[in-house]
């Protein structure tokens, strides 16, 4: 019974493989017209010579020339003048000399060849259609025009299954709003769709693209790039490991690694995802986002959960975080919930429980600080109700002052004058330089007080408004004298390296 089964399925075997190597024979290219027809030995033996109207049919291909050669015995037609190929109801190849070699099924077309496939052309000097791949492999040079796009390469590959034009060295593809140089890239006639695979530049009038791998549909202008990929947008670059791109409403996002920065005021903001439009400029990054404002070494990092950029019709900039924003510079370090900084005033102004540490030991809050800078220097600071400052001596001892209000000057960076306004208080502890010790606690009180400074010392002090206090020395001082209402000292939340501001420790400051 085994046996019988196996016989039969052999049998089956035997019987499908019998017809798939029918189904596969060859067919004879068939002569359809020619106005006359001769048989010429100096050509080859059993070479027909068919002229004028000439049709041959190969399977579903017609063959049209002026005249040619026909050689039964190879199933090979040389074709001349006037050459055309229609296959099927949307392909059409035009050439002014042909070889069609019947059994190989290939077409060699030569001089002032076109291909028209739908509504796209390649026009070049020297073709090779391959029918059992349906791909046409173009050499010498060759231009394809599709719609608005025109595409030049030296060599390339097209797929009338697929519709795909591979374009190989010196790949360049034009279209009214921009140019793609590239090395290799593969060109879609359904979806007019680019897709690159190498170094590739696109140049326009408002940016330039760079990157090496991605896709741009020229038909709604919407792209993709990844690897290296950067867009430049005036003084602006946009970059990160992907970057997403609509050419329609200029807007560009990146994602991981983002970076956008702007040359002229030397800022570089990064974060793992961002967005980017080009007209009017703004900008938005999110997840790990940073802000570096670069100053010949002296950079400030600043992070937050968001930070927002934006670019006024006079090119003011004003950069806006959000959320657990931190602050590090090799001498100032601060942290605040959000903060703002617009070059038309040059003031930053920072909100809800900010804090600004300073110089190791100083240490600044406020329900608002704002600093305003010229030439990118601080020039005045204001510190807006609950003000509290202090400057630490050592693990025990601090300096502080407390009120509603503060103003301070600077001069050429260096801090000049102080003024204090309203219930001002301060302690101030008063140091033997000689021993380098403390040697008594001085306590003021009074409405408003100004400092003048020098050398980041105190030179001059004025009291205004009912001033009282005492000098007590330090050995007298009672552990309820050292520190005025509502002291704290925040420096396990201050961040003290750059890589600090990503770390929010969050142990209420109020």
């Amino acid at each position: 019974m085994v046996q019988n089964i196996r016989k039969i399925i052999l049998f089956i075997f035997f019987i499908i493989a019998f017809f798939e190597y029918y189904s596969q024979e060859v067919r004879k290219i068939d002569i359809i017209k020619a106005n006359s027809m001769e048989f010429s030995e100096k050509v080859g033996e059993g070479a027909k010579r068919l002229i004028g109207d000439v049709i041959f049919r190969h399977e579903d291909m017609y063959m049209f020339c002026d005249s040619a050669y026909f050689f039964d015995d190879i199933n090979t037609a040389i074709a001349y003048n006037n050459v055309r190929i229609r296959q099927g109801d949307s392909i059409l190849m035009i050439a002014k000399y042909m070889e069609y070699e019947g059994n190989e099924r290939i077409a060699r077309m030569r001089d002032s060849v076109v291909l028209k496939h739908n509504k796209s052309y390649l026009v070049t000097d020297s073709l090779d259609y391959d029918r059992n791949q349906d791909m046409a492999y173009y050499f010498g040079g060759g231009r394809i025009f599709d719609a608005d796009n025109r595409l030049f390469s030296k060599r390339g590959y097209y797929y009338t299954q697929f519709k795909d034009y591979y374009a190989v060295d010196s790949v360049i593809l034009r279209n009214p709003q921009y140019v793609i140089n590239t090395d290799t890239m593969r060109y879609n006639t359904d979806y007019e769709i680019a897709y690159f695979y190498g170094a590739t530049d696109i140049v326009s009038d408002s940016n330039f693209i760079y990157c090496e791998n991605g896709y741009y549909n020229t038909n709604n202008d919407e792209a993709a790039f990844s690897q290296n990929a950067w867009i430049r947008s005036g003084s602006n670059y946009l970059m990160g490991d992907s970057l997403y791109y609509d050419r329609k409403i200029r807007f560009g996002e990146g994602f991981n690694n983002v970076f956008i920065i702007d040359t002229v005021e030397n800022i570089i903001a990064t974060g793992d995802y961002g967005y980017f439009y080009e007209e009017p400029e703004n900008a938005l990054l999110t997840k790990r986002a940073q802000v570096i404002y670069v100053n010949e070494g002296d950079s400030i990092y600043i992070h937050s959960d968001t930070i927002l950029l934006t670019v006024d019709t006079l090119n003011y900039r004003l950069m806006r975080a959000f959320r657990k924003v931190q602050i590090f510079n090799d001498d100032i370090q601060g942290r605040c919930d959000s903060l703002t900084f617009y070059s038309f005033d040059s003031i930053a102004h920072m909100y809800y429980d900010p804090v600004i540490w300073a110089e190791g030991n100083k240490q600044i809050t406020a329900d608002h600080i704002s600093v305003y800078f010229e030439n990118e220097e601080p020039k005045t600071f204001y510190l807006k109700h609950n003000v509290y400052a202090i400057e630490q001596i050592d693990s025990v001892h601090y300096n502080q002052a407390k009120c509603d209000n503060i103003e301070g000057h600077f001069d050429n960076s260096e801090l000049y004058k102080i003024d204090m306004y309203k219930n001002s208080k301060t302690i101030y502890y008063l140091i033997d330089d000689e021993v380098d010790e403390i040697v008594a606690l001085n306590r003021l009180y009074c409405v408003d007080m100004t400092f003048h400074m020098k050398d980041n010392q105190i030179e001059n002090l004025w009291f205004y408004g009912n001033p009282d206090g005492e000098m007590i020395p330090i050995e007298q001082v009672n552990n309820d004298k050292l520190f005025l209402e509502n002291f704290r000292w925040l420096d396990e939340i201050r961040p003290k390296t750059k890589e600090d501001i990503f770390i929010w420790r969050d142990i209420g400051i109020k």
